[in-house]
């Protein structure tokens, strides 16, 4: 699994990983993709990007888990992502669990007031 997380970083088109089109850009970068395991053999998956598809979080634990279980190779990460293809991922994992930690916004610069 953390071999498939590391397949995930950089810039890519994570297309196959959201659920609903509308977006402008499906392309992102993902900085961070961690995957641990707890001693009570919880997963915890961490992610930090520069912006997220809808459900492109669930939808990469459902995928990462998959590699996890033997049913995909880490390798089949760099196939998803060229595809831009929702079916060629894994299943959306459930909500429950999902937590967001932090946000951070740029923001522009302040002008002053003739």
């Amino acid at each position: 699994m953390r071999a498939a997380a590391g397949c995930l970083l950089g810039r890519h088109d994570f297309a196959s990983f959201q659920s609903k089109g509308g977006r402008a850009s499906t392309v992102r970068t993902l900085y961070r993709c961690d995957v641990a395991e707890g001693g009570d053999g919880s997963l915890t998956v961490t992610l930090e990007a520069n912006g997220f598809l809808y459900n492109m979080v669930r939808i990469i634990v459902g995928t990462l888990i998959e590699v996890g279980m033997g049913k995909r190779r880490s390798d089949d990460i760099e196939r998803i992502l060229e595809a831009a293809d929702r079916g060629q991922a894994g299943p959306t994992a459930p909500a429950a669990g999902l937590c967001l930690e932090h946000v951070e916004y740029d923001v522009p610069n302040e002008r002053s007031v003739s």
